[in-house]
């Protein structure tokens, strides 16, 4: 028997605009949990025909009526609209598509936004007849009441959205006794406060899955505090560390370790059609969850494909084989166009004189590299199947924490230091800064002052050192006889660790007969981090080229690569702490070419105008 065809249309007014609308609804994970939907478990991609590729799901409804069905990916324009078709192979309905769109609620209104819930069911059976009604019209109900909630009991606080009302046990015994320890690290209790109500309130998904720049942001922290704290309540037992592998065009976690030595160096995505290699500072990103003697929290599926899971895609659409579309292009920097599983790319450029020529993709690919459009752009899709597009954001986000970040932090080295890649994995990292100091004159230091005064002494400005490298987020890598060398995640962060150590050597050399003299040299560029004599290392020419410039340093200097000065934030540390410095040419050991390098005299500067000379 055949069934008609079941449509619902919604629509309500709400006093806010489309975009805090959008990150409520297109959080479909929340959402769904919210209103009585189902954890979820997705296959792998699968493809048949000409039509785009789907995931087959598997789940019960109320634990005992089993569901399978085939999802296509979600199609979406940002703060606008979303939509997601189900094909059912068992159970009670036989297809669905259902979404939401946000519009203006009166005209040139900005504050008020009509939501409009649309669904469609096609009924397998009489069972599905009446089910709809009880599950699927009810459904969107209960996505008007997480809005209303919302509204009326958080204040609009994004960070803190309504939540359904789990069964989730705390050990409040474990909690406090192992919050006690954390009071021991050097840690504010104000934040140690905050995390300890968070792990109590908070939903499964949000104890499982915590964000240290999201959480930093809501409690009103810097992120590195938050980091901090998170780092030292992983080692107090409060909470647990894991590594995940985040494909670098869908951004999804395709792998979660509980050590580096878990990590390997090329992973596969199945949604994008690609294999990749690892790296620290893009692709393996730190997960912090709550440990599971305080509280077992698991961050339950429930959606796999909806726009806040890839939150740097703007429009996501499926374009039919043959058609013509016309596409919003949203006026910010650094988008392109991207074929999903194909891969192919186009960097999409807005700008008013562009000639609306439409960019046409064939089996081979896109008919150009670059695109333009005033405000949109019109693509053809002349191949043989049907083709999901994503328009999105080609830079990485800025609030996730990398490994990078994380294993420059001399925290985390001293924490967990025997956090390390296994024997046989090379992990690379686009860009490091390594900074290298030497102590000059340190043998005639050992016949001034005899080994035993020679050698306490080198050991407190080994203290000296890793004070002001980790005051500026960097950590000591290793010590080689007197030399020193660390990392540090940003560039800034290392020049101002090497003003720091030699603006501060006068006062750390009072009292002291022998006074002693740096040298400091640094240099950025990619490295590759290994594990060697136990602890996690760093090796390369950029590593190679930071210990020979080092080398070009006279005492009381830093040396640092030429075009550290084209980069005005660096320029502008250099300026703001008066230094004078001159500009050489350089022939380092076991480098071919010439090298342009910079010598900054600490502290000599006539005045604080940057004097570059030649």
């Amino acid at each position: 028997m055949k069934y008609a065809t079941k449509r619902y249309v919604l629509e309500r007014d709400y006093p806010f605009s489309k975009e805090k609308i959008w990150a409520l609804l297109a959080d479909n994970n929340r959402l769904n949990l919210y209103i009585g939907l189902f954890p979820v478990k997705f296959g792998n991609v699968k493809k048949e025909g000409e039509g785009v590729f789907h995931r087959e799901a598997f789940a019960k409804v109320g634990g005992l009526v089993p569901l399978r069905w085939q999802e296509f990916p979600f199609q979406w324009e940002e703060n606008k609209r979303y939509e997601v078709e189900r094909r059912y192979l068992s159970g009670p309905i036989k297809h669905f598509v259902g979404g939401i769109e946000l519009l203006d609620a009166a005209p040139n209104s900005t504050d008020v936004t009509r939501v409009r819930l649309t669904a469609e069911f096609v009924p397998q059976n009489i069972l599905g007849l009446a089910a709809i009604p009880l599950t699927g019209y009810k459904s969107m109900l209960n996505t008007f009441a997480y809005i209303e909630e919302f509204i009326v009991g958080k204040s609009g606080d994004l960070f803190d959205p309504p939540q359904k009302k789990e069964k989730h046990t705390v050990d409040f015994a474990e909690l406090d006794r192992l919050t006690t320890v954390l009071r021991n690290w050097p840690v504010t209790p104000r934040s140690v406060d905050l995390l300890h109500a968070y792990i109590v309130t908070k939903s499964d998904h949000d104890a499982a899955h915590m964000e240290p720049v999201r959480i930093a942001e809501a409690w009103g922290m810097e992120t590195d505090e938050v980091l901090r704290l998170f780092l030292y309540a992983a080692k107090s037992g409060v909470l647990n560390l894991s590594w995940n592998m985040i494909c670098p065009n869908c951004r999804v976690s395709k792998s979660e370790q509980n050590s580096l030595s878990g990590l390997t160096s090329q992973f596969h995505c199945d949604l994008c059609g690609i294999n990749y290699d690892a790296s620290f500072d893009q692709f393996v990103e730190l997960n912090f969850s709550v440990h599971s003697s305080i509280r077992k929290a698991y961050a339950e599926v429930y959606c796999v494909g909806g726009p806040m899971i890839t939150p740097h895609v703007k429009l996501q659409k499926v374009i039919a084989k043959g058609a013509t579309v016309r596409l919003p292009v949203p006026g910010e920097e650094n988008l392109r166009l991207r074929v999903l599983q194909a891969n192919d790319m186009a960097a999409v450029e807005r700008n008013a004189e562009a000639t609306g020529l439409p960019l046409i993709y064939t089996d081979a690919g896109w008919s150009e590299t670059v695109v333009a459009g005033s405000s949109e752009i019109t693509v053809q899709n002349a191949s043989s199947h049907d083709i999901l597009v994503a328009l999105e954001q080609s830079d990485w986000s800025k609030n996730t924490v990398t490994a990078a970040q994380v294993t420059a932090m001399q925290e985390f080295r001293d924490l967990f230091s025997s956090e390390m890649l296994s024997p046989d994995q090379q992990i690379g990292i686009d860009h490091v800064t390594i900074l290298f100091t030497d102590l000059q004159g340190s043998t005639s230091l050992y016949e001034t002052v005899g080994d035993a005064s020679a050698y306490g002494q080198v050991n407190r400005h080994f203290d000296y050192l890793t004070k002001s490298i980790g005051k500026n987020r960097g950590s000591v890598v290793k010590t080689i006889g007197d030399a020193v060398m660390a990392v540090f995640h940003l560039p800034e962060d290392g020049l101002r660790a090497a003003l720091d150590i030699q603006q501060n050597l006068v006062e750390f050399n009072k009292g002291k007969e022998d006074p002693i003299i740096l040298k400091v040299g640094l240099y950025s560029g990619p490295a590759i981090a290994v594990t060697s004599n136990d602890r996690l290392d760093y090796f390369g020419r950029t590593v190679n080229l930071a210990a020979r410039i080092q080398g070009q340093g006279t005492g009381g200097d830093i040396i640092i690569s030429r075009n550290y000065l084209d980069q005005p934030k660096l320029r502008a540390i250099v300026e703001r702490e008066g230094n004078q410095v001159e500009t050489f040419p350089a022939k380092l050991k076991g480098i071919e070419e010439q090298v342009e390098l910079v010598r900054v005299c600490v502290g000599e500067a006539e005045s604080s105008e940057l004097k570059i000379l030649a």
